[in-house]
């Protein structure tokens, strides 16, 4: 967590997913589960990352793609929220058929 929208965003997820499936023993495999959230991001976060993380290229906070959602906190508009957990359920389904997903935020 958190599931950041970044570039080439699927197939880094995509990567992450499989690299589980190839590294997770069977016992694992067998008792993993899954929670995925999705980044929300305020002005506080914005000053944070940039104070932490200075040279990091990649702004993750986009305009175009968040909206308020009160208090100065920003999450993902729906059509991409909805994008998202639709590619995260079926890539998950995908490679732990029998795994449970907990609950998407």
């Amino acid at each position: 967590a958190p599931v950041i929208m970044v570039k080439n965003w699927k197939e880094l997820y995509k990567e992450l997913i499989i690299e589980l499936d190839n590294k997770l023993s069977k016992k694992a495999k067998q008792q993993v589960f899954f929670e995925v959230i999705f980044m929300t991001y305020s002005y506080v976060h914005r000053m944070i990352n940039g104070d932490m993380f200075p040279r990091v290229a990649e702004e993750i906070y986009k305009a175009e793609m968040m909206k308020g959602r009160g208090n100065g906190k920003y999450v993902y508009k729906a059509y991409l929220r909805d994008e998202g957990e639709k590619f995260i359920k079926e890539t998950l389904k995908k490679y732990f058929p029998n795994n449970e997903i907990k609950y998407i935020s």
